[in-house]
């Protein structure tokens, strides 16, 4: 493996009103695996107040040691144990000392942090096809882990990170989360679920999705594609939007955005699939025009995913 020497390239040798555009260039080209743009600089800020908190700092310039490096990972959303954290350290700090600087940690983090996670499973069809119900069934029978697209970027404004924070921007000016950030944020989230298989809840939306997915993520295990005719979507929708009317419903669930979110389905379905299928990722077609339990029953005939479900059966039975 090799490691960067240090130099006085690196950036927590500098002082802050140091501008130089070739330093801040070289530094931001490591950890880009591993982080979305955004998270570079506010990364960055972080690691150098830490080690100044603790007055660390040698000719090489600021550094942490191990408790640090804990410390900063969990402060950006990465909650990594003690067996990560140290792989990190056997990642970049070749000499043993104990001491891991800006230009290590990062590319450490590309090393460690931007392995592929998880089996991904994608889970695609258009509004009203029944993702969420099917993957909250796999997740409870099969084991499998449930990420919602929505869900997670509510979450990561929540707690605040400096993707998080980004996210809410881009929100709040009316804009559309691009589709980089977006499989940035996914990609922190599998972190969390290492060996596990993962079931992406609607993504990719479309064709750069998909590309962007495999080119910072890795191919997935599989899709799921959910079949459905778009008149049953439209009273699926509705339907919904009748029995939660009292609840205040869900804002997209009228007639005039059900339609428009249809077209905006169909219209980046076939060369997103299309695309799936050029790189050989295998695809399996399920009918949701029925009941939950016929699309679940259409599963049970897919070993590799159900076989945890199986065998529950076979050990219940007398």
């Amino acid at each position: 493996m090799n490691i960067i020497p240090k130099s006085s390239d690196d950036k927590s040798s500098i002082s802050s009103s140091d501008n130089s555009p070739n330093i801040v260039s070289n530094l931001q080209s490591k950890g880009q695996m591993a982080f979305a743009d955004c998270e570079i600089q506010p990364i960055t800020d972080l690691f150098l107040q830490y080690a100044r908190r603790d007055k660390l700092q040698d000719q090489g310039g600021c550094y942490l040691t191990i408790d640090g490096v804990k410390e900063l990972l969990s402060s950006i959303g990465e909650r990594r144990n003690d067996e990560t954290v140290a792989e990190f350290f056997q990642a970049a700090d070749l000499n043993n000392d104990g001491k891991l600087h800006l230009h290590e940690f990062l590319q450490a983090a590309d090393q460690v942090l931007s392995k592929s996670p998880a089996r991904i499973v994608l889970v695609v069809g258009g509004p009203g096809s029944g993702k969420g119900i099917l993957c909250d069934r796999m997740a409870q029978e099969c084991n499998a882990v449930h990420l919602s697209s929505g869900e997670m970027l509510r979450e990561e404004i929540k707690k605040g990170t400096p993707l998080g924070m980004e996210v809410k921007d881009i929100i709040e000016r009316g804009e559309l989360v691009s589709s980089a950030l977006m499989t940035a944020l996914i990609r922190r989230r599998m972190r969390d679920y290492p060996g596990r298989r993962v079931l992406l809840d609607g993504f990719p939306r479309s064709l750069e999705n998909a590309r962007d997915f495999a080119d910072l993520i890795g191919k997935p295990e599989l899709a799921l594609h959910l079949n459905c005719d778009d008149t049953i979507l439209m009273e699926r929708i509705l339907m919904r939007a009748k029995e939660q009317s009292e609840n205040g419903g869900r804002s997209d669930d009228n007639i005039e955005t059900a339609l428009r979110r249809l077209r905006n389905y169909h219209k980046a379905q076939k060369p997103t699939m299309d695309w799936l299928r050029e790189q050989h990722i295998p695809i399996v077609n399920l009918d949701v025009s029925g009941t939950p339990e016929s699309v679940w029953n259409q599963l049970l005939s897919i070993g590799r995913l159900m076989r945890p479900v199986a065998l529950k059966a076979s050990n219940e039975s007398p």
